[in-house]
């Protein structure tokens, strides 16, 4: 620990070193891992083992394995160019002038190949993410990245570019953003409408809403306004939108690599009460949406309880809403038969994601 510039966490390795030392004396091996599927992985990949149960539930033992495989792995940097200001191929020069490794972002399904066992990436559809850019490797201070201060790109992960393609803004709309802090999503509309219409970016934070603007300055984008308030309480955007973004608040386990602690801090308490906020936030912030109208329901967690039941729910109680399948190539490839789209963070090589466009038909 010490050799590795962990110093301070010696006295740990020692004590965990002792107890070990004793158990051995009365155990011919005090390591051996339980039999039962989810007490085993639960304690190999540290997980809690109401989340190992769940991940079963849905993918089965071989793909939760892989999950919480991939959840253990260091995240990578996803960028988004702005292409308001600059084009990928100029990010990408700078970047390389400053000998970064980087590289263009495909959808990619992953597929086992069945002779040997080994992993080989598929391509199903070629076409990249028209603004996503991957940092390999180790990149240092963010800010002083080249294009940072002139606004030529932004981090944010390819799956939560996709939330944005699939809300699909056109120049002149507005657009409200129900929770919008810190702002990668909102300042992606804005790029995405060529900065011509209005965005409203709600929050009931006013110090996060800070950060919005601040991205917005960076990137210089003109067409983004700030509401503070809660979503599920601002009776004066009833029907004054042709789209509406809700980005739920979630158990976030879809992001775990990047949040590991979040793994011991949630439990199923808690996301019953998200559940009870995400029903909230949906029925509120539908009434926003003009006739006609869209709105994107989106988290980055895996767990059907604040996904697929949310929007069943919603459904069931709003004939005049349905379910509309994206149309954009590049993100059909994630889209399931019920219309949603699910992001698999081992076998597409991006944070977990649900997201699902809806239409107001009335």
């Amino acid at each position: 620990a010490k050799n590795n510039g962990f110093k301070g966490l010696a006295g740990v390795v020692n004590g965990l070193l002792r107890n070990y030392a004793r158990l051995a004396a009365n155990s011919p091996d005090p390591l051996e891992l339980p039999e039962g599927d989810m007490e085993r992985l639960g304690i190999l990949h540290s997980f809690p083992d109401w989340m190992i149960e769940l991940w079963l539930q849905q993918l089965g033992l071989e793909e939760t394995e892989q999950l919480c495989q991939w959840f253990n792995q260091s995240p990578t940097i996803d960028l988004r160019i702005n292409p308001l200001k600059v084009s990928i191929e100029e990010v990408e020069a700078g970047m390389q002038s400053a000998e970064l490794a980087i590289q263009r972002v495909p959808t990619l399904v992953s597929h086992q190949d069945e002779g040997n066992g080994e992993i080989i990436p598929i391509f199903s559809n070629p076409a990249q993410l028209p603004q996503a850019l991957r940092v390999v490797g180790g990149v240092g201070a963010i800010q002083e990245l080249p294009g940072f201060k002139e606004g030529w790109w932004t981090v944010q992960d390819c799956s939560a570019q996709l939330v944005s393609y699939l809300l699909d803004p056109q120049p002149g709309d507005v657009v409200i953003d129900a929770c919008a802090a810190p702002g990668g999503k909102t300042t992606h509309i804005a790029e995405l409408m060529a900065d011509q219409g209005k965005i409203w970016a709600c929050d009931r934070s006013a110090s996060r809403l800070k950060k919005v603007q601040q991205n917005a300055q960076r990137l210089q984008l003109q067409s983004i306004q700030i509401s503070t308030g809660d979503s599920r309480d601002c009776p004066e955007f009833t029907n004054v939108a042709n789209a509406v973004l809700l980005d739920a608040p979630c158990s976030g386990n879809g992001t775990l690599h990047r949040r590991p602690d979040l793994r011991w801090r949630m439990t199923p308490e808690k996301v019953q009460e998200l559940t009870v906020l995400q029903k909230e936030l949906l029925e509120h912030t539908a009434t926003w949406v003009k006739p006609g109208g869209v709105l994107v329901y989106a988290t980055c967690t895996l767990n059907p309880q604040e996904n697929e039941a949310v929007i069943q729910w919603f459904l069931e109680g709003h004939s005049q809403w349905q379910i509309e399948p994206p149309t954009l190539s590049f993100i059909k490839e994630f889209s399931t038969p019920e219309g949603w789209l699910k992001v698999v963070p081992y076998r597409d090589k991006m944070d977990g994601f649900f997201m699902v466009r809806l239409k107001r038909m009335d």
